[in-house]
């Protein structure tokens, strides 16, 4: 019988630096976190204003940064990203796990 190790799947993490914190996150999300990053994606889309769109966003990366060691929350994303900084969290996390979903290798 042929043995397929998933755990090989998983790749390095994700690590973001903000001032002297680090936030270190798996780069293999879960099927939980995918839906609720979805469900978080939509809701901003249909946003009214700029306000409720950062909201949304700093939700996000609280989110993300959440799945490492930490429980961050959205409070301490407003109070220490800029929206520049949320939006670049996101990307370079959407960029990373595109770029290891595509890799045959990985």
């Amino acid at each position: 019988m042929k043995i397929i190790d998933l755990d090989l799947f998983v790749n390095e993490p994700i690590t973001f630096k903000i001032g002297n914190d680090t936030y270190e996150v798996p780069s293999s999300p879960s099927t939980q976190l995918v839906l609720h990053m979805v469900a978080i994606e939509n809701k901003a889309k249909k946003a009214k204003n700029a306000e409720e769109q950062i909201q949304l966003l700093a939700e996000m990366v609280a989110t993300l940064l959440s799945q490492g060691e930490r429980n961050v929350t959205k409070d301490e994303v407003m109070k220490k990203f800029s929206p520049a900084q949320m939006t670049k969290v996101v990307e370079v996390y959407q960029k990373t796990v595109m770029e290891i979903n595509s890799n045959p290798n990985s």
